[in-house]
């Protein structure tokens, strides 16, 4: 199928189809933004290991910050680029910063969407602000704490790699013995970010986050999970969008092992199983014929023509025009 026309407007396509394959859904508010407001501390659960300076990260008596991501990993980054923009405004050697993923918090909502949810290439764009405003804010209370134990003005302290330094003394404190003062104080109205000429992180080349847990099988994919009676669903769609099932046979996969049942729904089959590769196994084994509504022609070209013209032509100049 075609795809050069795709390729013009993949944001838009992909913000548009934000509602299915191109999104995450980790957690959806049925309400209209009447959920309570929590807390940073009650954000982290109470987490008693560390300072929680906001619902956004967490500094340990290590000096280890944990940033707390609101979008998944699908391949594209997150783990490591969300990090980077608290850690740029925080000032932290990167080997001081880890992850984890937000709990389902009203808190934690994509702001573009009003769900909790991964897609349409938002997780940039939505997090850039907040994220670095949270670390700014976090380095501004670690700094007042400091020259509050030192008896000197704020501004003459500055935060470097982990630490807040008096340069006219020569004294400096790590961020880990000042998290106690820095909880009893109040944030920050203000905060000034960094100017991207000094970005050190940001936009930088960095070693993923992600990536150790990964190479050594320790990283927990949704394939991973595993629940008391919890059986595994494997879908077998239609090959062409549209076409409907019209009968099919699973006698030969109803026998394999672990198979619960294959019923028919409404997107096409699903093959029940204990585990996901019995599941897998037994969809390659069920007979199915497929009924065609007519759509084996269509090919990307003709789909994107097709809503060219129902937007039209002015529309879709004025869409595409980027």
């Amino acid at each position: 199928m075609g795809s050069k026309k795709l390729d013009k407007s993949r944001r838009r396509f992909l913000i548009a189809a934000a509602g299915g394959a191109a999104a995450l859904v980790v957690g959806v508010y049925l309400g209209t933004g009447g959920e309570k407001s929590l807390t940073p501390r009650e954000a982290w659960g109470n987490d008693p290991g560390g300072w929680v300076p906001n619902a956004w990260l967490k500094i340990d008596d290590k000096g280890l910050v944990t940033v707390r991501l609101k979008h998944s990993e699908m391949g594209q980054g997150c783990c490591t680029g969300l990090p980077a923009m608290v850690a740029e405004e925080l000032e932290v050697e990167w080997s001081q910063v880890a992850y984890e993923f937000a709990p389902v918090e009203a808190v934690y909502k994509n702001p573009a969407y009003g769900i909790q949810m991964t897609g349409g290439s938002t997780g940039t764009p939505t997090s850039w602000d907040p994220l670095r405003m949270a670390g700014a804010v976090a380095r501004e209370l670690l700094i007042m704490a400091a020259a509050q134990k030192w008896g000197v003005p704020a501004k003459e302290c500055k935060a470097v790699n982990g630490q807040v330094v008096h340069e006219a003394s020569k004294r400096s404190l790590p961020y880990a013995q000042l998290t106690v003062a820095a909880s009893g104080l109040k944030p920050p109205k203000k905060v000034v970010l960094k100017d991207p000429k000094d970005y050190k992180l940001i936009g930088k080349e960095l070693p993923r986050l992600d990536a150790p847990a990964k190479v050594e099988g320790k990283a927990v994919f949704g394939l991973d999970v595993k629940l008391p009676g919890m059986l595994t669903a494997t879908v077998i769609q239609p090959p062409v969008f549209g076409d409907r099932l019209s009968s099919f046979n699973a006698d030969k996969a109803a026998k394999m092992p672990g198979v619960k049942r294959v019923l028919a729904i409404k997107s096409g089959l699903a093959v029940v199983a204990q585990t996901y590769w019995q599941a897998s196994q037994a969809a390659q084994a069920v007979d199915i014929k497929w009924e065609g509504v007519g759509h084996q022609s269509l090919d990307s070209d003709a789909l994107w023509g097709r809503w060219e013209k129902l937007l039209g032509q002015d529309d879709a100049k004025e869409m595409f025009a980027q």
